[in-house]
C-alpha cells in the first residue's frame, strides 16, 4: 500500500473510531465526548446521554473512568441547574484524570438559568410554629450528633450562646480555677445557670489572635468541667493567649431566649428555632457531611487535569471540635491530644490544620473557575501536599467557618522540607472575591498560605475577615535554616538544628484589594507574613500593588504585618486607607468572666499597638519601596528585641511616600487592585 493510502486508511479509521463513540470533533484535541446529570435523571436506567441522563455526579464520574475516550478527548459533565444531596463526598482518585490535551471537566451545563449546588446538607420541613420557638423533628440526623450550623434561605442563623461575655453584669470576685480528678472546673456558684446537657455546650475563649472552644463534661450544676485534655492544651500557652477570659457558653439551650438562635437536641433530634422574622422559617439546611469532594492521588502518581466551572459547594461541616474541642494556636492550625507541655513562647511545635470542605491532595493540573464556595463549616478549599501547577480563578468565597483557601501544609515530616512529590507548587489564587470568612473560627485568614513554593495570589479582593486578610508563612524562623528564634521567650534551635532551609520560596501577592480586616480580632493585618519567605531578595516574597483599606479602628495590628522570623520580603508600590493605629484589648475588668485583672487593666489604659509596617521579632531583609502610606517611616515593633537575638539584626530598608488620604495616591494603582 503506497503512504498516502495508508494515511488516508488510518485517518479514516480514527474517523470512524470517533463517532463510535459517542464523540465530537473539538480543536483542541480532535473530540469531545459529553455526559450529562439532572435532577430528573436516573443512575440506575440513565446512560448519561442529555435525553437519559444520570441522577448524581458520582455516577458520572464512574462512567468517566470507564470510558476508552478518557484523557484521548475532551470529557465534558454538563449538570443541569438544581441542588444535588450529597449522600457520601466525591472522591476524584488517578483513574479519573484527564491528560493536558484533554481534560475531563464537571460544569455546569450551558444554558442552566440556575445554579448547580453539591450540598452536604440535609432540610429540615415540617415546623410547629404556634410558639414562639418553631420546633422540628430531623429524624434523619445522627442520633447523638452535635450539629454545629444551620442555615435559613442561605443566611447563616446563630447557634445559641450566652451573650458576649455571659457574667459581664455581675460585679463580683472573679471565679477561679478548682483543681479534682476531672482536670479544672470553672466555679461560677451563682452566676452560671444549672446546664441540664453540660455535654453538648462548650466555652469559648477569643483572644488577641487565638480562639478556642472546649467541650463540656456531663455534670450538671452551676460549675462547669472542660474537657481535662482540651483544657489542659489550652493553659499550655501563657496569659494572654490561654484560657483566661470566657467569651460565651455555646450551645446550651437553657440560652435559648431571644430570637436569631437555634439548638438542636442531639438525642430526640428535634431543632428548636427562634426565627428572626415572624412565621414559618424559610429552607432550613443542617451540614451532615464533612467532605463533599476530594480530589486525592497517592506520592507519584497524582491526580490530573480535572476542572470544575460553574458549580457551587455548600453546606458541609467539622464535627472534631465536638470531641475535641478547638485550641487554636494561629490561623487556624490547632493542637488536641496529649504530650503538649506548657511554654511561654504562645506557640506550639506540632500542630493540625483545620480540614478542608474541598481538598487536593497529589494532584496536578486541577482548576476551579466560575465556581461557588458558600455556607460551608471548616476551610473551603485546601490544596495541601502534592498539590502543583492548580488554581482556582474567577470563583466566590462567602460565609465560611475558617478560611476561604488553604495553600500547603505545616506537617514536620512531609510539608516543611517536602520531596518532589510532597512539594505544593504553583497554586494560582486569582480574580476571585472572598467575603465573611471566619465565621465559627476567629483566627483564621481570608487565605492562608503555608509550606509551599511559587504561589501567586492576584487581583482578589478580600473583605470581612476577623483576623488577616492574607497569612503567609509558619513557624517563627524557629523551622527555617539556622533555628532562628522569632518569639520573645525563645531560644536558637529550640524546635530543632536545621541545615537546610524549607521550601518556602518564590510567592507573589499582587494587586489584591483587602477591606475590612480584623474585624474580630486584634494583632493581624490586612497581609501577614511569617519565617523565612526564600533564600535570597530574589526569590523571596514579593507583595506588590496591593491596596489594604478600613481595618476595624480599635484593632491594634500592623496593616502590613512581616512577623516573627520573616526574612526575604519586598514590599512596593502597596497602598494603606484609613487604617487608624489601634488598642490593645486584653477583657474587660472586675467581671466574674475575666480571670486576669492585670491583663485587663492594659486595656482600660487604651494602649495603642501597631503601624503600617512591623512585626515582632523578624529576620530581616525587608524592604518596603515605593509604598503609600500614612506612617512611611515607622516601623512597628512591641517585642524590641529577643534577649537571644543581637540588637540590629533586623535589616529593614523603607523609601516610601507619605499621603493623607487615597486623593494623594495614583488613581491607577487604586483602579488596578481587586477583582478585575
Amino acid at each position: 500500500m503506497r503512504p498516502s493510502h495508508l494515511a488516508f486508511f488510518t485517518l479514516l479509521a480514527a474517523s470512524v473510531a470517533t463517532l463510535s463513540s459517542g464523540c465530537s470533533s473539538s480543536s483542541s484535541t480532535g473530540c469531545t465526548k459529553d455526559y450529562w446529570v439532572a435532577t430528573t435523571g436516573s443512575d440506575a436506567t440513565g446512560d448519561g446521554s442529555e435525553a437519559r441522563p444520570f441522577l448524581t455526579v458520582d455516577r458520572a464520574r464512574t462512567a468517566v473512568r470507564a470510558d476508552p475516550v478518557r484523557g484521548q478527548c475532551t470529557v465534558n459533565v454538563n449538570v443541569a441547574s438544581g441542588t444535588y444531596r450529597l449522600a457520601a463526598p466525591i472522591r476524584f482518585e488517578p483513574e479519573d484524570s484527564g491528560s493536558p490535551q484533554a481534560e475531563v471537566v464537571y460544569r455546569a451545563a450551558p444554558g442552566n438559568r440556575e445554579p448547580v449546588v453539591l450540598s452536604g446538607g440535609i432540610v429540615v420541613d415540617g415546623f410547629d410554629c404556634s410558639a414562639l420557638i418553631c420546633r422540628a423533628d430531623v429524624p434523619s440526623w445522627p442520633r447523638g450528633r452535635i450539629a454545629r450550623q444551620l442555615w435559613d434561605d442561605d443566611v447563616r442563623v446563630v447557634r445559641v450562646r450566652s451573650d458576649y461575655d455571659p457574667f459581664a453584669a455581675i460585679q463580683a470576685a472573679n471565679p477561679v480555677y478548682a483543681r479534682n480528678d476531672l482536670g479544672y472546673a470553672l466555679l461560677f456558684g451563682a452566676y452560671a445557670p444549672v446546664l441540664l446537657h453540660p455535654e453538648w455546650a462548650e466555652v469559648v475563649t477569643v483572644t488577641q489572635w487565638k480562639m478556642m472552644r472546649c467541650p463540656l463534661l456531663p455534670i450538671p450544676g452551676t460549675s462547669l468541667f472542660p474537657d481535662p485534655q482540651c483544657w489542659w492544651n489550652a493553659n499550655t500557652y501563657p496569659a494572654p493567649w490561654n484560657f483566661q477570659l470566657l467569651s460565651w457558653i455555646e450551645n446550651a439551650s437553657e440560652y435559648l431566649d431571644q430570637p436569631g438562635m437555634w439548638f438542636l437536641d442531639p438525642e430526640s433530634r428535634t431543632l428548636h428555632y427562634w426565627p428572626s422574622r415572624p412565621g414559618v422559617p424559610g429552607r432550613v439546611v443542617v451540614p451532615l457531611l464533612e467532605t463533599l469532594v476530594d480530589v486525592i492521588g497517592e506520592p507519584g502518581r497524582p491526580v490530573t487535569n480535572l476542572r470544575f466551572s460553574g458549580l457551587q459547594f455548600s453546606h458541609a461541616t467539622w464535627n472534631g471540635p465536638n470531641t475535641d474541642g478547638y485550641v487554636a494556636d494561629q490561623s487556624g492550625n490547632f493542637v488536641r491530644g496529649p504530650g503538649y507541655q506548657a511554654n511561654l513562647t504562645g506557640h506550639q511545635k506540632i500542630v493540625e490544620s483545620t480540614p478542608g470542605n474541598v481538598n487536593v491532595r497529589w494532584a496536578r493540573g486541577i482548576t476551579f473557575e466560575n465556581d461557588v464556595f458558600a455556607h460551608l463549616g471548616a476551610m473551603a478549599l485546601w490544596f495541601g501536599t502534592g498539590a502543583q501547577d492548580s488554581a482556582v480563578v474567577d470563583s466566590t468565597f462567602t460565609d465560611v467557618s475558617s478560611s476561604a483557601v488553604q495553600v500547603g501544609g505545616v506537617d514536620l515530616d512531609v510539608n516543611v522540607r517536602a520531596s518532589a512529590n510532597d512539594l505544593t507548587s504553583s497554586i494560582r489564587i486569582v480574580n476571585n472575591d472572598i467575603s465573611f470568612t471566619g465565621r465559627d473560627y476567629f483566627d483564621t485568614a481570608g487565605i492562608f498560605v503555608m509550606f509551599s513554593a511559587g504561589t501567586t495570589i492576584q487581583n482578589n479582593t478580600i473583605d470581612h475577615t476577623p483576623w488577616s486578610g492574607i497569612a503567609i508563612g509558619w513557624g517563627w524562623g524557629l523551622l527555617d535554616e539556622g533555628g532562628f528564634p522569632g518569639m520573645p521567650y525563645a531560644h536558637w534551635f529550640e524546635w530543632g538544628t536545621f541545615g537546610t532551609p524549607t521550601v518556602a520560596r518564590d510567592h507573589r501577592i499582587v494587586s489584591n484589594r483587602i477591606s475590612h480586616f480584623l474585624e474580630q480580632m486584634w494583632d493581624g493585618g490586612s497581609v501577614y507574613v511569617n519565617g523565612s519567605q526564600g533564600t535570597s531578595p530574589e526569590n523571596g516574597l514579593v507583595l506588590q500593588l496591593n491596596v489594604a483599606d478600613h481595618k476595624r479602628p480599635r484593632a491594634g495590628g500592623n496593616v502590613f504585618y512581616t512577623d516573627a522570623g520573616s526574612r526575604y520580603v519586598t514590599f512596593d508600590q502597596n497602598v494603606s486607607l484609613v487604617n487608624p493605629v489601634g488598642f490593645i484589648d486584653l477583657g474587660s475588668c472586675l467581671t466574674p468572666s475575666t480571670w486576669s485583672v492585670p491583663l485587663c487593666l492594659v486595656t482600660a489604659l487604651n494602649v495603642s499597638y501597631g503601624a503600617e509596617m512591623g512585626g515582632c521579632v523578624p529576620r530581616g531583609h525587608l524592604t518596603y519601596t515605593d509604598n503609600w502610606f500614612t506612617q512611611p517611616i515607622t516601623f512597628f515593633d512591641i517585642c524590641l528585641e529577643n534577649l537571644d537575638v543581637p540588637v540590629g539584626v533586623p535589616d529593614v530598608s523603607i523609601r516610601n511616600h507619605a499621603i493623607l488620604d487615597e486623593a494623594d495616591v495614583p488613581a491607577w494603582i487604586l483602579s488596578q487592585a481587586g477583582r478585575r
